[in-house]
């Protein structure tokens, strides 16, 4: 983890309200791992501005952010050759276990960002299909930067564009038999029914939230094959103060204790997070 002072090289609106940035940033590109962030100083705001690493080109890495607030909006308004105070790489990123072989990854509207760089890291030695989720058409992110080879699969709530309408809860059972490992980022609520219906798919026993799940998506011999399936892991994106674990501005609780997003993460389990007061 260094503080560098890096050139921009591209800043564009691909999406409405959403930029896609290349930085020149040479020795962070060299260590970034998919699943890690920077921080960027925007203009005379006090805190930093957490962003997922969301593809890396030799000497280059890409931003891919949503306007939500002035710190993005300063980042969305810089200009090729402005010069930007950047932290990183940070945190701990996605683990694929050696004995992988079928990955799948989840994204919910702008959670693409890392998972990008994580397809490109991970598609030379496995099969990977991605999972596509906005709420219309408009948010789909263009998904040219993936290899070839990737299956991917989009939906939309509004069925507007896609495969089909829904959300990404809905279609993930037709994949759970096929993969080895899964890889998620997007809103809580999108974590949430993920856990209730991996819950209810690893056991015939009801869970506890069984409503989000409709009953007859299940079956005993699916059960089973749920049982079988490794955990997922998730990218949580959460307010943060310094970014580097010294201010516990992003402490969650988890199974395991009181956690840094920032530090301990962002990449966890999901079945580890107690989402009682996680805000993302």
């Amino acid at each position: 983890m260094k503080e560098f002072m890096c050139t921009v090289i591209s800043n564009v609106e691909i999406l409405p309200h959403v930029n896609l940035m290349w930085l020149e940033a040479s020795q962070i590109a060299a260590t970034a791992q998919p699943g890690q962030f920077v921080t960027l100083c925007c203009g005379d705001l006090t805190l930093r501005r957490p962003l997922s690493i969301h593809q890396v080109n030799k000497r280059q890495i890409a931003l891919l952010f949503k306007i939500a607030g002035k710190g993005t909006l300063w980042l969305s308004q810089r200009r090729e050759g402005d010069r930007l105070n950047v932290l990183g790489p940070l945190g701990k990123g996605f683990k694929v276990e050696s004995d992988s072989r079928n990955l799948l990854m989840l994204a919910g509207g702008i959670g693409i960002a890392p998972l990008v760089f994580l397809a490109q890291y991970a598609s030379s030695q496995h099969s990977v299909k991605l999972i596509h989720g906005a709420g219309t058409s408009s948010e789909l992110y263009s998904l040219s930067p993936l290899p070839s080879g990737i299956q991917v699969t989009t939906v939309t709530e509004d069925g507007s564009g896609g495969n089909g309408k829904g959300l990404i809860t809905d279609i993930l059972p037709d994949f759970l038999e096929w993969t080895d490992q899964m890889y998620a980022c997007g809103p809580s609520g999108m974590y949430k029914g993920m856990a209730k219906l991996l819950c209810r798919f690893k056991s015939p026993a009801p869970c506890a939230s069984e409503e989000l799940v409709p009953s007859e998506t299940f079956t005993q011999d699916k059960a089973e094959e749920g049982y079988k399936l490794k955990k997922c892991q998730i990218s949580l994106e959460v307010r943060m103060g310094c970014g580097v674990g010294a201010c516990y501005g992003c402490s969650i609780n988890t199974k395991k204790g009181l956690k840094k997003v920032c530090l301990d993460g962002p990449v966890f389990e999901l079945d580890d997070i107690l989402w009682e007061g996680v805000k993302i």
